[in-house]
């Protein structure tokens, strides 16, 4: 039996971010996959666009997403679908009135606190739709509940690189957004240490940093991005708080980067004791840490590293996903 699978998202599919990375990795997956025809609905898809976004803060950051869809749009595009998949439900099930006699699965992605969740839980028992809740993390577990006590595990996935080495190009990597939860304020003052004065900075954000003695890469697409990756040999994951995954880690190492974190759970979680971390707000336990890491046998901590991300290899982990949309 054919099953036609909708994945929808509020996401502007323009924007890089940890959801929509996942969205296109697995679409691409599925489009292998001979039983299921699949595509996107959301902000800017090639397949069915729902309309302008608004740049809403949200949970220390600034959520490009749609409130609002075209009405048309996304019924037509649920209309086609046998399964919908829903990735960060809240903006769906909250705002878009969606049909109830559909088959459901969510993907909850985001670590939230206990008032968003509280009131989410409220919100989801008023609309009444049922549907299999997936988490992708241990700090996305309670967001999960909110929508079904008995949620399913499924971690974030990458394609993995079977053929990478760890690269020795004595490089610092920095990706993600300025704002002050990604703690690019660290990554800039790592620039100026004179004892890593032998080693490069780049960082991958969103606008140009004054005094930042490296160079920005503003905005790259996922080509030029994963470019910026293969030339890089130390990543560094500076985030301060609000992390659920951290899927950025994980696409480091596999592209030949040491991952060195601050001590989140959702990043101890991700690394377990493969991980290298430091103290999230003291700079001087960074520094320190970096130091010594630097004196180490580098291969063996990548391969250690490389090692501890074959779990979340898409291979392994969409077989759970095509269960879920093929089973009644």
């Amino acid at each position: 039996m054919n099953i036609n699978l909708l994945f929808l998202t509020p996401y502007n599919l323009l924007n890089y971010g940890g959801v929509q990375h996942q969205i296109n990795l697995m679409n691409d997956y599925i489009r292998k996959t001979s039983n299921i025809e699949s595509k996107i609905a959301g902000p800017n898809s090639k397949d069915y666009d729902l309309g302008r976004v608004l740049n809403i803060p949200f949970n220390n950051s600034v959520a490009s997403i749609s409130l609002f869809p075209d009405r048309k749009i996304l019924l037509k595009a649920i209309e086609w679908s046998d399964v919908v998949h829903i990735h960060e439900p809240f903006i769906p099930l909250i705002f878009w009135k969606l049909p109830k006699n559909k088959k459901y699965i969510f993907t909850h992605h985001a670590n939230l606190n206990k008032l968003y969740t509280f009131f989410m839980s409220i919100i989801y028992k008023i609309v009444k739709i049922k549907g299999i809740s997936v988490y992708v993390s241990e700090s996305a577990l309670s967001n999960a509940k909110t929508l079904n006590k008995q949620p399913i595990l499924i971690p974030n996935m990458i394609e993995i690189n079977k053929n990478i080495k760890f690269n020795n190009t004595k490089k610092f990597l920095f990706v993600g957004r300025n704002e002050k939860r990604k703690n690019f304020n660290y990554f800039n003052l790592l620039s100026k240490e004179k004892s890593f004065q032998n080693y490069e900075f780049e960082a991958v954000t969103n606008e140009n940093i004054e005094n930042f003695n490296g160079v920005i890469y503003l905005k790259p697409n996922d080509e030029e991005k994963n470019v910026i990756f293969k030339n890089s040999s130390i990543y560094l994951a500076l985030n301060t708080k609000n992390e659920s995954f951290g899927i950025t880690l994980i696409e480091a190492i596999n592209s030949g980067n040491i991952v060195i974190s601050s001590d989140l759970v959702a990043f101890k979680d991700v690394l377990e004791e493969s991980g290298i971390y430091y103290e999230r707000n003291s700079y001087k336990s960074l520094v320190n840490l970096l130091t010594n890491t630097l004196k180490s046998d580098l291969d063996f901590i990548w391969e250690k590293q490389y090692e501890c991300i074959q779990k979340y290899d898409i291979e392994k982990n969409m077989e759970h996903y095509v269960l879920l949309y093929s089973n009644n």
